[in-house]
């Protein structure tokens, strides 16, 4: 049995991912999202606002007792929840707003990379898949916490992914940008006036122009990599690259 955790399943990628990998009858799947909470044979759902760490720490305490007592072949983290906003020139965005993206961003997944590691330390192969993005690697006009929250999240798996085989440890991490996808957080940037989000017009001509890729399609494309054992090596990586 293959065990996979993932964040931010209501939409988008993370529900495409979430589909998929419960479709097979050889996966556990726990999802972490605002969704409310269920659980079946092979899924449990736990409900969470990843802006905020204590409550995030209380949604781990239950995962861990979730997989209490099971036995897996693998273990896959995925941390794909995120949020684009606030949309603006630094001196312009609210600090409440700023705060939530860094800790929805970049330090909830720290933290559940942490909790993984210590739950599955049994599990003979895990992965930890980042969900990142080519804002991280470069600069955007009114994307400042977003582009600071990207560029963390690299360096925070290039971190992991050294600790691990320092260690000698059979942990594979990745720091992943997807491309650009068809979803609702796409949707936002295009709602940015000019003033807030310079590039808003070539995002508006992508969607225009149908070369955004569906979210399924998207994470087809992950789940084959990761089966196949092709996202192993080095850490910062771009999907477009691995899909030639």
């Amino acid at each position: 049995m293959n065990l996979y955790i993932i964040t931010g399943t209501t939409k988008g990628l993370g529900r495409a991912l979430a589909d998929a990998i419960a479709a097979d009858a050889g996966n556990f799947l726990v999802t972490l999202s605002r969704a409310p909470e269920a659980a079946t044979e092979r899924a449990v759902a736990i409900s969470v606002d990843l802006a905020h760490s204590s409550a995030l720490q209380a949604a781990c305490d239950r995962l861990e007792g979730a997989l209490a007592g099971r036995r897996f072949d693998k273990a896959v983290l995925v941390n794909n929840a995120g949020v684009v906003s606030p949309v603006g020139p630094l001196e312009a965005v609210e600090p409440a707003e700023m705060e939530a993206n860094l800790a929805v961003n970049l330090v909830a997944p720290m933290l559940l990379m942490q909790r993984f590691l210590q739950a599955t330390r049994t599990v003979p192969l895990r992965r930890i898949i980042n969900i990142s993005s080519g804002a991280g690697r470069r600069p955007i006009f009114g994307w400042s916490a977003y582009c600071a929250a990207k560029a963390g999240l690299d360096m925070a798996s290039r971190v992991a992914a050294l600790e691990a085989t320092q260690r000698g440890e059979r942990v594979e991490v990745v720091s992943l940008a997807p491309g650009v996808i068809d979803t609702a957080m796409q949707g936002v940037v295009r709602a940015a006036p000019v003033e807030a989000f310079a590039d808003v017009g070539r995002f508006r001509q992508m969607k225009a122009e149908g070369v955004l890729r569906p979210a399924e399609e998207v994470a087809a494309d992950i789940l084959r990599l990761e089966t196949q054992g092709k996202l192993a090596g080095e850490p910062v990586r771009d999907l477009r690259e691995l899909t030639g």
